[in-house]
């Protein structure tokens, strides 16, 4: 795919940067024993923890109308990280999606195909801003959006992509 435009990175927020409500927010990840860490090498990693991220990835075929049944699904372990794929609606309906506790950070619409298209959610307790990555999506061929998430340990980056079957399969394999 090539570089990225790393370097100024645009924020999304629903409500103003506070350093400690992020911090905050990200100690309560869950924390679970690394039971493959301790199989291989249990002297080692004895007592060692990870923080799992939570991503939820669904091909929606049609965002509009679901959200209910998407929180209602989602309300007993809320994951990090929402990715739709195929939702279906223009940019401008997009951003008027609303799911609780979540805010849109990335997406790619179709304009001139119909239905289609990808979105990355990100919990609300979680900083992320979008990575630019739109001069790669070329409808059908390879529909792309990605975010970055600053976790308290480290960066990381969220891809979501999308090819119809319908699209060029050598288009999708080069650009990749």
């Amino acid at each position: 795919m090539g570089n990225l435009n790393i370097h100024n990175p645009k924020f999304i927020r629903s409500r103003p940067f506070s350093s400690r409500h992020y911090t905050e927010a990200a100690k309560q990840l869950d924390f679970k024993p690394d039971r493959n860490h301790d199989q291989v090498n249990s002297d080692s990693t004895r007592g060692s923890l990870q923080k799992d991220l939570l991503i939820f990835h669904q091909n929606i075929r049609g965002l509009k109308g679901k959200t209910e049944e998407i929180m209602n699904n989602i309300t007993t372990n809320p994951p990090h990280v929402l990715c739709f794929m195929e939702h279906h609606l223009e940019c401008h309906q997009l951003d008027y999606v609303l799911l609780q506790s979540y805010r849109l950070v990335a997406k790619f619409c179709r304009t001139t195909y119909r239905y289609g298209g990808v979105c990355i959610y990100v919990h609300e307790s979680l900083q992320a801003s979008n990575m630019e990555v739109l001069k790669y999506c070329k409808e059908e061929d390879l529909e792309v959006c990605s975010a970055r998430l600053y976790l308290p340990t480290c960066t990381i980056g969220i891809v979501n992509l999308y090819r119809s079957p319908l699209g060029n399969f050598d288009y999708f394999l080069e650009e990749l």
